[in-house]
């Protein structure tokens, strides 16, 4: 199953069920209006968008053209991720950066959204958390974080088959159309992410955490344009692309 959040007047944007082929979506505001609602009861309501998504396929459910430019991120505000909870750009938004900005750096990696995941989970049991799987970009200046971005639909551990978590899947990353090789590749197991995440408190529903799997640093500056993405084995894309270009605030 795959989700998205589009973009609306509220904060949180409304829930949609996307096509695998990221060509069509369903409302779904009668099951959730929220992605962040149907996380809080995800028991209840993941079911009822699972059939959804069996009639989008099959043509049964009524659709609309589904547009990345139109998403916000799945989660447009969580309550807590690795990288600070909070507010985050749309997946197709400029990167805003003020005047003057330098050693600017991206970090792109896989990260998921958990359930409640108690404290101090073991590692062994925090998999069971895992409720989606999303990219992340984070990018920095200086040693401070600036902007965090989700790519534009997450979706089902079930999208990705057995052994995604094991880093076997590329994670695609380019700066004005050119791969950036950073050299470094995560492998880190999700579960572990997520057991060091609990290790001091609770995980709330809609926590969002990197996993490392992926892991890709590169540098960017003023004017570049950034595009993250990960294709399945038959050469389509999962998550649909974050694409962004750096600016200065104003300009």
């Amino acid at each position: 199953m795959k989700l998205a959040t589009l973009k609306d007047s509220t904060r949180d944007g409304k829930l949609v069920v996307v096509s695998k082929d990221l060509t069509r979506c369903s409302e779904v505001g009668h099951i959730a209006r929220t992605l962040q609602a149907a996380l809080d009861d995800w028991a209840y309501v993941a079911p009822r968008l699972q059939q959804v998504a069996i009639g989008v396929e099959s043509g049964s459910q009524p659709t609309m053209r589904f547009h990345e430019h139109d998403a916000a991120s799945p989660l447009p505000r969580a309550f807590f991720s690795t990288g600070g909870s909070g507010g985050f750009s749309g997946p197709r938004d400029a990167l805003l950066l003020a005047e003057g900005a330098s050693d600017i750096a991206v970090t792109a990696q896989v990260a998921v959204i958990t359930g409640d995941v108690e404290a101090q989970v073991a590692s062994a049991d925090a998999k069971d958390g895992v409720l989606l799987v999303l990219l992340a970009s984070d990018i920095s200046v200086g040693n401070g974080r600036a902007v965090s971005t989700f790519s534009p639909v997450a979706v089902t551990p079930d999208e990705l088959d057995e052994g995604w978590n094991s880093g076997d899947l590329a994670l695609l990353v380019r700066r004005n159309g050119k791969a950036v090789d950073s050299g470094s590749s995560g492998k880190q197991e999700p579960a572990s992410a997520i057991a060091a995440a609990a290790a001091l408190h609770p995980l709330l529903a809609g926590s969002i955490i990197g996993t490392g799997l992926g892991k890709t640093e590169g540098a960017l500056s003023i004017g570049d344009t950034l595009r993250i993405e990960m294709n399945d084995r038959t050469g389509h894309s999962i998550f649909g692309a974050i694409e962004q270009t750096v600016k200065t605030r104003g300009k």
